[in-house]
C-alpha cells in the first residue's frame, strides 16, 4: 500500500522508518511502500493505495464487474479531440468482439478538472460574471462621483490652465487621483476578503474546496493591484478628458459653478446602467432562490431526519461466502437494535445520495429480450428488512423484504417508476423479472412482492437519466454473489440526534469484530445538505453581489439626485419664491429619479432576459421568465431608486428661497 500523507502523519507521527513495514488493514497484512507528498490531492478523498490487481478476479465477468475508471496522461499537443476519436476506435472494436455487454457504449475522455467541476462549471461562470457586473457598477458610481468633483474643481482647474498648465498635465493629475482612489479601495477589499473568506468557505460545496487551493495568495494579490489599475484609469479617463477642457473665458468671469448639459447626460446614463445591471442581478438571484426554493421541498421518498449512516468494509479473509456475510450482518443488526434510542436499523449494498450501483439489461418475464444496450436500468438495493422503515420509505402495495428471502424463493421489490415503465396501468405484483442468462449463473427470476415509492438516488433535481429503481434481498445476493458485499452500508433511525448514537454504534462494530474498518459515519441530513450544496453556493454568492449591486445602484440614484439638488438650489429657490409648493419640488425631483428608474429598469429587464437563458440548465421547477421573480424583483429595484430619490427631493423642498437666492 501507499499512505496518505495525512494518514503518515496522523497514525505513524510521520515517522520515515514506515516505508518497508506491514500495516494490518481489515485483518490483511499489506507492506507499505511509499508516502504521497503532502499536496496531493486526489479526486475523493483517500487515506490508502492500493493495487487494483488485488480485486482482478472481480473483473473477469464483464457482466457484474464494478466499474473502474482510468487515469492516464496526454502526450504533448495533443488535444482531447483526438483522445476521444482514439477511444471510440477501441471502443468500436470491443462492441463487436462483446456485442452482448458492449454494444452501444462508448469512451468519454475529459479532464480532471472538469471532471470535478462540470457540476459547478455553469455556476462558476455565471458568479465569474455577477463579478464583473457588481465591478462595472461600482466603477459607474465612482466614474459618477469623479464627474461631480470634476464640474465642482472647474474653477480650479481653470485658473491652473490660465497659468500654463497643459492639458496633458491636468489628465496626469486627474488619472493620478482616480487611480490612487481605486487601488486604495482594491486593497480595502483585499482586506475584506480576508476577513470574509472564513465565512464563506463554509458555503463552498466540498469536492471544489478538496480539489483547489482557496486562499489569498500572490496571484489573487497581483491580479487584484492589476485591476484595480486597470479600472481606476479605464473610468477615470473620461472624467478627466472632460475636466481638463475648461472653458476658460466663461468660468474666470463667473466662479459659479454649473452642470453642463453633456454632463448631466453621462452621469444619467451611467445611473441608468448601474440601475440596469442591478436588476439582472437581482433577478437572476431571485430565479435561483425560486429554483432553490422548490428543489428543497422535492420529495426525496425517504425521510432523511433521524437517520444515521456508516460504511463497513468485510475482508474476504474473514468474510469469505454470502453465509458469513449473512450470519455478521444478522448479528450487527441484534446488536444495535437493543441500543437505546435506535428505532429502526437495516443493513444495505447502496444507498441514495452516497452510492452509485445500477443494474441494467432485465426485462419481465414472458417478453421478448430486449437487444443489447436497449434494456431497462434500475438502482439496485440490497438490503436487509427494514431498509425501507429505517429510510423512511413508503411500500404502497405487497410486501416488504423477509430474512427467509434467500436464492430458494427469489423476490424484489420495484419503485412505482419501474413499474410504470415496464407495466403501465397493468398490476407487476406475482410477474418475475428476468436477467441475461449468461450473468444469471442460473438465479432464477425474481418475482415481485412489492411496489415501494421512488427514492431520489443522486439528489434533488438531479437530471441522472437512471430514475427507477429496484430492492433485492441482502441474504439473496449474499448468496448469489458475496463479492458485491465487501463494501456495505449500514442505517439506523433514531428517535432524537442521531449523531449522538455514533460512538455506542461504532464500539459494537468492534465488538462484534475489532478488526472491522468503520468509516464515513454521516447523517443522512447532511447527505442531503452535500447534494444541494452547489445550487445553495451559486444561490448565496450571486444573492450577495446583487444585493450589493442593490446598494450601489441605490448610491448612484442617490448621489445623482443630491448632486442635482445642489446645482439647482438656485432655479428650486426661483421656483418657490414664484409660488412653487414643496409638493411641487418633490414632484420635480423624484419625477428626474423616475425616470432614470424607468429607462434603468427597462434595458434591465431586457439584459435579464439574456441571463435567464443562461441559467435555465441551473433551474428546477421554476421557468427561466418568471413572473414572479420579475415583478417582484423590478418592485423592489423602483422602491429603492424611488427612496433613494426622495431623500435628495426632500431635502430639496425645504430650501428657504431667500436663502438660495442670496448663493450667488
Amino acid at each position: 500500500m501507499v499512505l496518505a500523507n495525512s494518514l503518515w502523519q496522523r497514525r505513524f507521527a510521520s515517522d520515515p522508518r514506515v516505508v518497508g513495514q506491514s500495516v494490518n488493514l481489515g485483518g490483511d497484512s499489506y507492506t507499505v511502500i511509499g508516502v504521497m507528498p503532502a499536496g496531493f490531492r486526489f479526486l475523493v478523498s483517500s487515506d490508502v493505495f492500493l493495487p487494483i490487481g488485488l480485486w482482478a478476479d472481480q473483473f473477469r465477468d464483464r457482466d457484474t464487474h464494478p466499474g473502474i475508471s482510468v487515469l492516464a496522461r496526454m502526450k504533448p499537443g495533443v488535444s482531447l479531440d483526438r483522445v476521444n476519436t482514439a477511444l471510440d476506435a477501441v471502443a468500436e472494436r470491443l462492441e463487436k468482439e462483446y456485442p452482448r455487454t458492449n454494444t452501444g457504449h462508448r469512451v468519454r475522455a475529459k479532464t480532471i478538472q472538469n471532471d470535478q467541476t462540470e457540476d459547478f462549471r455553469n455556476a462558476l461562470f455565471v458568479l465569474w460574471g455577477a463579478v464583473a457586473l457588481v465591478l462595472l457598477i461600482a466603477a459607474a458610481n465612482v466614474a459618477n462621483l469623479a464627474l461631480a468633483r470634476a464640474a465642482a474643481r472647474s474653477p480650479e482647474l481653470a485658473i491652473r490652465a490660465a497659468l500654463g498648465a497643459g492639458r496633458r498635465r491636468l489628465m496626469r493629475e486627474l488619472l493620478t487621483e482616480s487611480v490612487l482612489l481605486a487601488v486604495a479601495g482594491g486593497a480595502c477589499g483585499v482586506l475584506l476578503a480576508v476577513w470574509g473568506l472564513d465565512a464563506l468557505l463554509p458555503w463552498v460545496p466540498e469536492i471544489l474546496r478538496r480539489n483547489a487551493e482557496v486562499r489569498i495568495n500572490g496571484s489573487v494579490l497581483a491580479f487584484t493591484l492589476s485591476l484595480s489599475v486597470l479600472t481606476g484609469l479605464a473610468f477615470g479617463v473620461l472624467p478627466a478628458l472632460r475636466a481638463s477642457r475648461p472653458d476658460l473665458d466663461s468660468l474666470l468671469r463667473d466662479a459659479h459653478v454649473t452642470d453642463a448639459r453633456p454632463r448631466r447626460r453621462l452621469r444619467s446614463a451611467l445611473v441608468i446602467a448601474e440601475i440596469a445591471l442591478s436588476l439582472m442581478l437581482l433577478i437572476g438571484a431571485g430565479l435561483l432562490l425560486r429554483s432553490f426554493a422548490k428543489v428543497s421541498r422535492v420529495d426525496l421518498g425517504f425521510a432523511p431526519h433521524g437517520i444515521l449512516t456508516m460504511k463497513l468494509s468485510l475482508p474476504p479473509s474473514r468474510y469469505p461466502n454470502g453465509e458469513a456475510e449473512i450470519r455478521f450482518e444478522r448479528e450487527l443488526r441484534r446488536r444495535i437494535e437493543a441500543l437505546p434510542g435506535v428505532r429502526a436499523v437495516a443493513v444495505t449494498g447502496s444507498l441514495p445520495l452516497f452510492d452509485d450501483n445500477s443494474t441494467s439489461d432485465f426485462w419481465v418475464e414472458g417478453t421478448p429480450r430486449p437487444r443489447p444496450g436497449e434494456g431497462a436500468s434500475a438502482m439496485q438495493y440490497d438490503a436487509t428488512p427494514g431498509f425501507l422503515e429505517t429510510m423512511g420509505g413508503r411500500l404502497l402495495r405487497g410486501r416488504d423484504v423477509r430474512d427467509d428471502d434467500d436464492l430458494r424463493a427469489p423476490v424484489v421489490l420495484i419503485d412505482d417508476a419501474l413499474a410504470r415503465k415496464l407495466f403501465g396501468d397493468k398490476d407487476p405484483l406475482g410477474a418475475r423479472l428476468s436477467f441475461p442468462p449468461e450473468s444469471a449463473r442460473g438465479l432464477r427470476g425474481p418475482e415481485i412482492v412489492g411496489i415501494y415509492a421512488h427514492m431520489i438516488q443522486y439528489g434533488p433535481g438531479d437530471s441522472n437519466p437512471i430514475q427507477t429503481g429496484m430492492i433485492l434481498p441482502f441474504a439473496m445476493t449474499a448468496q448469489f454473489a458475496p463479492e458485491w458485499h465487501r463494501g456495505i452500508s449500514l442505517i439506523l433511525r433514531s428517535a432524537g440526534d442521531p449523531s449522538g448514537l455514533a460512538p455506542a454504534v461504532r464500539q459494537q462494530v468492534l465488538a462484534l469484530d475489532p478488526e472491522l474498518p468503520v468509516y464515513d459515519l454521516k447523517t443522512m441530513d447532511r447527505a442531503v445538505d452535500d447534494s444541494l450544496a452547489g445550487r445553495r453556493f451559486s444561490l448565496v454568492l450571486l444573492g450577495l453581489f446583487a444585493a450589493v449591486a442593490l446598494a450601489l445602484a441605490s448610491v448612484g440614484v442617490y448621489g445623482v439626485m443630491s448632486y442635482g439638488v445642489v446645482q439647482r438650489t438656485r432655479e428650486i429657490g426661483i421656483r418657490m419664491a414664484l409660488g412653487a409648493r414643496q409638493e411641487d419640488v418633490l414632484r420635480l425631483v423624484v419625477g428626474d429619479g423616475f425616470r432614470l428608474a424607468v429607462a434603468g429598469i427597462a434595458i434591465g429587464i431586457a439584459l435579464a432576459v439574456g441571463l435567464s437563458r443562461v441559467l435555465r440548465g441551473m433551474l428546477f421547477g421554476v421557468s427561466a421568465f418568471d413572473p414572479a421573480a420579475y415583478l417582484g424583483l423590478t418592485l423592489v429595484l423602483g422602491f429603492t431608486a424611488l427612496l433613494a430619490s426622495w431623500l435628495p427631493a426632500r431635502r430639496a423642498a425645504q430650501v428657504d428661497p431667500s436663502v438660495a437666492l442670496r448663493a450667488e
